[in-house]
């Protein structure tokens, strides 16, 4: 195997690994966004109702207590979210300049 069919699959394999390391970023970033995306529905405030105002009151207070752990739970998951992102955000920006620097070689022996 000559030395520019070697470069040739390197490259291919740097590749592979670049576009593997953004799929997971993209997953991690989605995964991220979904979890935000609830809290932000959780902080809507509720509909108006025809419940008398006692009863609206309670309704409210029961969901603000649902809604309060539930954000906790999120909050958890969003924690865990965000650390897998930072770390696919770098293993993604490791792998772009592992592959631009190779290219960049191959371009200089060209």
């Amino acid at each position: 195997m000559s030395e520019r069919e070697k470069m040739a699959r390197i490259t291919t394999l740097s590749q592979l690994v670049l576009d593997g390391r953004l799929a997971a970023l993209d997953r991690a970033s989605r995964a991220r966004q979904a979890s935000l995306d609830h809290l932000t529905e959780l902080n809507r405030p509720l509909r108006p109702t025809d419940l008398s105002p006692i009863v609206e009151g309670e309704v409210a207070m029961r969901y603000q207590l649902w809604a309060d752990q539930r954000r906790s739970e999120i909050n958890l998951m969003l924690a865990r979210q965000t650390a897998a992102w930072v770390e696919a955000r770098q293993e993604a920006a490791t792998a772009f300049g592992r592959n631009q620097a190779l290219r960049t070689l191959i371009a200089g022996k060209g």
